[in-house]
């Protein structure tokens, strides 16, 4: 057995120490020489060393991203080659429209991995051809940004998601060895002139800097994977003790933290758990280095009585009343209104599902005559008379009761029939419009 199939062997053998036999292995097969490589290793490893592999369903999945002429070539040349291997073949074909001063390279690897991840099933382990010299281009890359820990763990080998997994099984493996079996299997690979482009910063780094390094550190690559290697388990140090830190400052809201609480942290450990809270627990982009330092600044040390925020991408971060508060931003939709009748289902400004369901004894009850009902948010001036109390309160001084923060007060959808507010959907029904025993009413709920 060649030493390239033996080391990937090896990689698929340990990973089912960790996890359980995956049903398919599914390879992101491009058509050259490393994902080729990969795949011929385990055909290899299925049919001609004893079926040595610990799952012998094998499947390819190939992007045809459009970008150069001879797309339709390459795909052409990937499903023949599983054809004649018999493999199954799945080719999925991106239309990109490379957004302007987004980095191609970059933007159409994120549409790739997307593409592929939505193909896969229960079960799958996708396997990317990746491998030492790769890591040590990356770990590079990622310490001329400016990046941690987590940007110097550089590529993981081996992901769990929650249904499937993603695995790197020839990280240990130079280019060279690579070529060598390449070779010796008198493989027919693609070789895409992109690979050429110097204009590219990892082609640049492939072609003029790594090889005057490796002149005067032949380890180079191998020394580079060792600090992926360490850099890996220092982040999972790190997320371990922010995973502590944030079950101590959580609130019930996963999009809330407790400031009271975080500033028994230190300040590292305060930064550390922010990157948690808003990356793995959120999911939202994370803030850069300034940004995450602004948000310590200017919002969470802000004085008592003031309601900061701060905004970066999409996200915007806000602190009011000792809780930071993480969401989506959306401007204030004051004029915005639309008539209901509770059928179907009402999309809110924010995207959010305003939905209804009809229940005995309970909920929005409507009036045998009625103008009109639509939806709206508050503009000022609006009353409602809460359940048990014998007049109207004004909706400011009843929001600012429940402790709403400022920011989500105009974005409550309020129920009014005939122009009069009848609910404060999730909050409140108002008198008189309160279904009693016997009587049929509306529930009205968000569905987000």
């Amino acid at each position: 057995m060649h030493s390239v199939a033996a080391s990937i062997l090896s990689a698929l053998l340990s990973y089912q120490q960790q996890y359980p036999t995956p049903k398919r292995y599914v390879v992101a097969y491009s058509g050259g020489c490393d994902s080729h490589a990969l795949l011929s290793a385990l055909n290899e490893l299925r049919d001609k060393v004893n079926g040595q592999l610990p799952c012998s369903n094998l499947a390819a999945i190939h992007v045809n991203h459009g970008l150069h002429a001879d797309s339709d070539q390459w795909e052409a040349h990937c499903r023949a080659t599983c054809h004649e291997l018999d493999i199954d073949f799945n080719s999925i074909r991106l239309s990109l429209a490379i957004p302007k001063g987004e980095s191609i390279e970059a933007y159409a690897r994120a549409a790739r991995y997307k593409a592929i991840r939505e193909t896969l099933i229960d079960d799958d382990m996708l396997l990317l051809a990746q491998h030492q010299d790769d890591q040590a281009e990356t770990v590079l890359l990622q310490a001329l940004r400016g990046s941690g820990v987590k940007g110097l763990a550089a590529m993981p080998e081996l992901i769990c998601n929650d249904t499937t997994w993603q695995a790197r099984p020839m990280l240990s493996l130079s280019r060279l060895e690579i070529e060598d079996y390449a070779k010796r299997q008198d493989i027919d690979w693609i070789e895409d002139p992109s690979n050429l482009d110097e204009k590219f910063d990892r082609n640049f780094l492939r072609h003029q800097i790594i090889p005057t390094l490796k002149q005067r550190w032949p380890a180079m690559a191998e020394t580079f994977a060792r600090v992926a290697r360490h850099q890996a388990d220092a982040d999972q140090i790190l997320n371990e003790l922010a995973l502590s830190d944030w079950q101590c400052c959580r609130l019930d809201d996963r999009y809330q933290l407790n400031t009271t609480a975080m500033a028994k942290l230190s300040r590292l450990r305060q930064k550390n758990l922010l990157r948690f809270w808003i990356g793995d627990q959120c999911g939202y982009p994370m803030p850069d280095t300034t940004t995450c330092q602004l948000i310590l600044d200017q919002v969470i040390d802000a004085r008592p009585d003031a309601e900061p925020e701060l905004r970066w991408s999409d996200v915007v971060v806000r602190r009011y009343r000792q809780v930071l508060y993480l969401e989506k931003y959306s401007a204030a939709e004051s004029q915005w209104q639309q008539d209901w009748d509770f059928t179907d289902t009402l999309i809110l400004p924010g995207g959010e599902k305003l939905q209804a369901r009809l229940v005995e004894g309970q909920g929005l009850s409507l009036p045998e005559e009625q103008n009109s009902i639509s939806v709206r948010f508050r503009r000022g001036g609006e009353k409602c008379q809460l359940p048990g109390r014998s007049h109207r309160h004004e909706l400011k001084k009843l929001l600012q009761e429940w402790g709403i923060p400022p920011w989500q007060r105009d974005r409550i959808p309020l129920i009014c029939i005939d122009d009069q507010v009848a609910q404060i959907v999730g909050y409140s029904l108002c008198e008189p419009f309160i279904a009693r025993a016997g009587q049929m009413g509306h529930e009205i709920y968000i569905n987000e």
